[in-house]
């Protein structure tokens, strides 16, 4: 044992020393960024799929309207009706102790929702009339979340004045402005932002709500921005971000008028995003020990540089609410993890630097079976519901479809024996594990974060449809876009640490991050 922790020691040592002489070197690390990031961008087919939610067989609809959304493999119908019972199956994901993830800090769940929310907008409907088909994503990494879905929407988020976005003051620095008001018959959404989300939306998310939650609700991009401490600690920090970007515009720039302060600080805010997806966020999921860039003009000579369109696989193999462990804590305030939810409160008496900070210094739960809160069993039962509604093949059919050889057997998937029984008892086969079952039952090692096709899938649709982003493109990508100031904004930006360390009074990077930090 001994020896073999000495080996891997020298090992990782002289991994880190050549990481070091290739970043040292910037054509040999463009050159290695490019063989890494396309080992996962090439690993399935590439878009246009012949397939989409608009009918079972490739049509031209099917091909160009983006309203439906899109899908990796055609129907399995057949395969579908032979499934065990939904309650059987999501009785699997329930948490039965607070499993831990290794390395992942609690900072990394809150990004992850508030990231993947902007651009995975299954459209809803009754559920006597959901089929999924359709979403409401701009299929783009466009900052949705403090911006708005649509121009209008932006136009009611925007100060119209410098370039920023409307703000308030309070005791813990800067903040969106309130959603709601007092009104002679109670609460009220603000006229001012009537139509910022569509009817359906907004009453499916507040009409259920508690007078403390709508009086502490911000006026931001998404529907559900005020749905987690989490969202609403990201909509606060990109928010100042952008303020702040906007008044070093402004600086620079006395000549500007506010419509070309607001467009050059999006245009910064949404690259910043992009950079901290690609060199931080990924980086962390995927088992990659070296710096990641995004690359201006890189994507653009690779045959996956296509239009983006949102797959209903992508949509699900994001359910990861095992991440949400049982309890937080917050300045020394432990409660259940379901007081996550609706509370801005709770992060107004914290405060946002308290927040960011005891974030990244607890550990987040750990995805695989097994360890969903009850509070969000009802989500996992809905998205295992989901995936038998748009009958995915099963997972065997995924790993082929993604370049890896069909797990062998219950054992093989999970490398352990108390789950390949309990799965190998309801399925029978391998060959007939549904995908959205088998990408969470995926065994993997501690210094993983999750499993081999998850993992892939991830990487594979989070490369082709961020570095596909038009500011990225090498005849956009320059100082007419972001001006002089903007890109080295850009340039200073590796991580998410550092926008929270230019946007609140902490200043040690190295206590902030996805990664735990003690």
């Amino acid at each position: 044992m001994a020896e073999t922790s000495f080996f891997a020691s020298v090992k990782a040592w002289l991994i880190r020393i050549a990481v070091k002489i290739v970043v040292a070197i910037p054509p040999l690390h463009r050159y290695v960024n490019r063989r890494l990031i396309n080992r996962f961008a090439y690993a399935a087919g590439l878009r246009p799929r012949p397939f989409s939610m608009a009918a079972p067989y490739t049509t031209w609809r099917g091909l160009t309207d983006r309203r439906y959304s899109g899908r990796h493999l055609p129907e399995a119908r057949g395969y579908t009706s032979r499934l065990p019972s939904l309650e059987s199956v999501t009785a699997v994901f329930q948490r039965t102790d607070d499993r831990r993830a290794t390395d992942t800090s609690l900072l990394f769940p809150f990004f992850a929702q508030w990231f993947t929310d902007s651009f995975l907008r299954t459209q809803w409907k009754p559920p006597a009339e959901q089929d999924f088909a359709h979403n409401e994503s701009n299929h783009e990494i466009d900052l949705c979340q403090i911006y708005g879905v649509s121009e209008a929407q932006t136009r009611m988020l925007r100060a119209l004045e410098g370039g920023r976005l409307k703000s308030q003051i309070r005791d813990d620095g800067e903040f969106p402005v309130a959603l709601f008001e007092e009104t002679a018959e109670g609460l009220a959404l603000k006229a001012e932002f009537e139509g910022l989300y569509t009817p359906d939306n907004f009453h499916r998310v507040f009409d259920g709500a508690t007078d403390e939650h709508k009086k502490n609700a911000f006026a931001v991009g998404l529907e559900h921005g005020n749905s987690t401490i989490g969202n609403t600690l990201m909509n606060i920090l990109f928010l100042r971000e952008h303020n702040r970007i906007a008044g070093v515009l402004a600086k620079a720039h006395p000549d500007w008028d506010d419509e070309r302060l607001f467009q050059t600080a999006r245009n910064v805010c949404i690259v910043l995003l992009l950079k901290i997806v690609i060199g931080d966020y990924i980086v962390h999921i995927a088992p990659i020990p070296f710096p990641l860039m995004a690359v201006p003009g890189m994507a653009e000579r690779e045959r996956w540089y296509r239009t983006n369109w949102i797959a209903v696989e992508f949509a699900l193999l994001y359910r990861w609410h095992d991440l949400i462990p049982a309890t937080v804590t917050f300045n020394g305030d432990t409660r259940d993890g379901s007081a996550l939810r609706r509370n801005n409160a709770w992060l107004f008496d914290a405060g946002v630097d308290r927040i960011c900070l005891d974030a990244s210094a607890q550990l987040a739960g750990r995805i695989g079976l097994g360890n969903t809160a009850d509070f969000l069993m009802p989500v996992k039962d809905h998205s295992l519901h989901m995936a038998r509604t748009c009958a995915l093949p099963s997972y065997n059919a995924y790993r082929r479809h993604f370049g890896k050889s069909p797990a062998a057997s219950f054992e093989d998937l999970t490398g352990e024996r108390d789950w390949a029984a309990k799965l190998k008892s309801l399925y029978g086969s391998i060959d007939d594990l549904e995908w959205f079952v088998g990408i969470f039952a995926e065994g993997y090692d501690e210094t993983d974060m999750m499993g081999d096709l998850l993992t892939t899938m991830v990487a594979n649709d989070a490369f082709t449809q961020a570095l596909t982003n038009p500011l990225l493109a090498e005849a956009v990508y320059n100082a007419d876009t972001f001006s002089q100031e903007g890109l080295a904004i850009i340039d200073a930006t590796d991580s998410l640490a550092d926008v929270i360390v230019r946007n609140t009074g902490l200043t040690d990077r190295t206590k902030l991050g996805f990664t735990l930090k003690t």
